[in-house]
């Protein structure tokens, strides 16, 4: 069938994936991402009050994130693999959606097509026959 491709003696027709993140992330890219609020941690000798750390004197606060995330922009950042959801009929093969279909089978011009096979048949008068 048109935009399909012929493949091992099968008809592949290829559909593109459609991402779709879990609640609460978004898609950059290939990947889904969950922006988290960064946990405020003051540096050993201070404690934490309000937006500083306190101490004899003040430090920069620390910006940490918990464990599988990545610090940006003062945010940490939750990475996780897009899901793929293939349409029905269509099998996952990775990173695209295949359609397999069965080619449709055709005989040339004169031939007429008998299970797996295309087969012509002649006609010849008959000639008749002395005993």
């Amino acid at each position: 069938p048109p935009g399909t491709v012929l493949e091992n003696g099968t008809c592949k027709l290829i559909q593109q994936v459609d991402t779709i993140c879990p609640p609460g992330f978004v898609e950059e890219g290939n990947k889904c991402v969950q922006y988290l609020p960064a946990n405020k941690i003051c540096p050993p000798g201070f404690n934490l009050s309000g937006q500083q750390c306190m101490a004899p004197e003040l430090a920069e606060l620390e910006s940490t994130c918990p464990p599988n995330t990545i610090l940006e922009n003062g945010k940490c950042k939750v990475i996780k693999n897009v899901d793929m959801i293939c349409p029905p009929g269509y099998t996952d093969s990775g990173d695209e959606c295949v359609l397999y279909v069965a080619p449709a089978k055709q005989c040339p011009p004169n031939f007429t097509l008998q299970g797996l096979q295309c087969v012509q048949t002649n006609t010849a008068p008959t000639q008749p026959v002395c005993p």
